[in-house]
């Protein structure tokens, strides 16, 4: 082998040498880069778990809210629809009274109602013609045993009510109806009445 061989056999192996170093150094740095990818690959992947979860969370409190919030709802509007029923219920008892109870509570309201003692009864037309007389000869007897002018009377007219009465005194009347009295009473004593459904 000549002295040209030689170089170039020499430059060969260094040539080689330095080619596997330099395919090493790459393999490595491929092997650093992709570990350093799969890294962020695996961190990026659980944060987007862990803001997926946090997220997935917080929905589940807004709707665990929400749907507390439209239990509380629903149960309020049961509690009065209960309530109204209650009260429909008491009207309708006080219009069921037995006669005599019934004459005695529409003369004790018109005489408690009475502030002169002349004013005029008005019925519903079908308490007009089944107690009216009777309504009247009560109302007046409270009044006297109170003392008072016991001159109430009659109206000719019918009011427009379910039951109770309304007197009419000049410029003044007085609705003691069954609706306006439960209505009146249903405010105070609301909180007693749902303390028994609901308790």
């Amino acid at each position: 082998m000549n002295g040209i061989e030689k170089i170039l056999a020499h430059i060969l192996t260094v040539s080689e040498a330095q080619c596997a170093d330099i395919e090493h150094a790459a393999a490595e740095e491929c092997d650093r880069i992709r570990a350093e990818f799969a890294k962020k690959e695996n961190d990026e992947y659980q944060k987007l778990i862990q803001d997926g979860t946090k997220d997935a969370e917080r929905r589940l409190e807004r709707l665990n809210s929400l749907a507390a919030l439209e239990s509380k709802k629903q149960v309020l509007m049961t509690q009065q629809e209960m309530l109204s029923e209650a009260f429909a219920y008491a009207a309708k008892k006080l219009l069921q009274l037995p006669e005599e109870e019934y004459v005695n509570f529409l003369a004790g309201q018109a005489a408690a109602a009475s502030l002169s003692g002349v004013e005029s009864i008005m019925l519903s037309h079908s308490d007009r013609e089944r107690y009216g007389t009777k309504v009247l000869s009560a109302a007046n007897s409270a009044l006297e045993n109170k003392g008072k002018a016991a001159r109430l009377s009659l109206s000719d007219e019918c009011a427009d009510i379910t039951g109770g009465l309304i007197l009419s005194g000049g410029d003044i009347e007085v609705n003691c109806s069954v609706e306006a009295l439960i209505a009146q009473c249903r405010n105070s004593i609301s909180p007693a009445v749902a303390s028994v459904l609901f308790d």
